[in-house]
């Protein structure tokens, strides 16, 4: 059966991880489509729709779980890492090596989607 799914934001916040989404949907099935319309480091606000997914559903749902668990992480990094630049500036915040065991590149890939 074929399916839609919507990337929808549920709080403002800064988006990451778009490029990572793609590349597990692609790893579970090729020929699942992802279309965005913003991209790492736009700003979305609360109930905004950011992208969609279509293909066969059962795929969907295999990756979709994974995605919104990575998606959500680095945008919320995105998000505290542009509140607390904006609260600190002039200075500037460097990313820390204080992170999750084997998500190290990842955290740091949402830090720089605001530079």
């Amino acid at each position: 059966m074929e399916a839609e799914a919507y990337f929808l934001a549920k709080e403002d916040g800064i988006v990451a991880g778009i490029a990572l989404a793609e590349m597990i949907f692609n790893e579970v099935d090729l020929s699942l489509k992802v279309e965005w319309s913003k991209k790492d480091g736009d700003f979305v606000h609360k109930g905004i729709q950011f992208g969609k997914v279509y293909g066969r559903a059962h795929n969907i749902v295999v990756a979709e779980r994974v995605v919104l668990n990575f998606m959500q992480r680095m945008s919320g990094i995105a998000t505290l890492t542009k509140a607390m630049a904006e609260a600190a500036s002039p200075a500037y915040i460097l990313e820390t090596r204080k992170t999750a065991p084997c998500l190290r590149l990842l955290d740091k890939w949402a830090h720089k989607v605001n530079n």
